[in-house]
């Protein structure tokens, strides 16, 4: 599997999953502790791989690669929208 491909699958799997298993989770489903395991899990996956797409990029400086690693690491969620939606045309080799 390429490295594009496992970025773009975990950070859409880990979001939907776990937007679905919080919202199960504030109705008392019982199967919402599965399915935001899983949702972690994905976005742990996510993190890693686009952190690791971030400092392997020729396109960027240290800089600002410093800044998506903490980004990525403090902020998941929110560095991971806007790195999916507008970061990654411009930082990633290929698709």
């Amino acid at each position: 599997m390429k490295l594009g491909t496992l970025v773009k699958w975990s950070f859409i799997i880990g979001f939907i999953i776990t937007l679905l298993g919080a919202y199960l989770k504030i109705t008392h489903s019982k199967s919402a502790y599965p399915l935001l395991i899983i949702g972690v899990a994905s976005n742990l996956a996510f993190i890693a791989s686009a952190i690791y797409e971030v400092r392997t990029s020729t396109r960027i400086n240290n800089h600002e690669k410093r800044m998506w690693t903490i980004a990525f690491i403090f902020m998941s969620g929110f560095a991971g929208l806007i790195y999916f939606f507008i970061g990654r045309k411009r930082i990633a080799i290929s698709n």
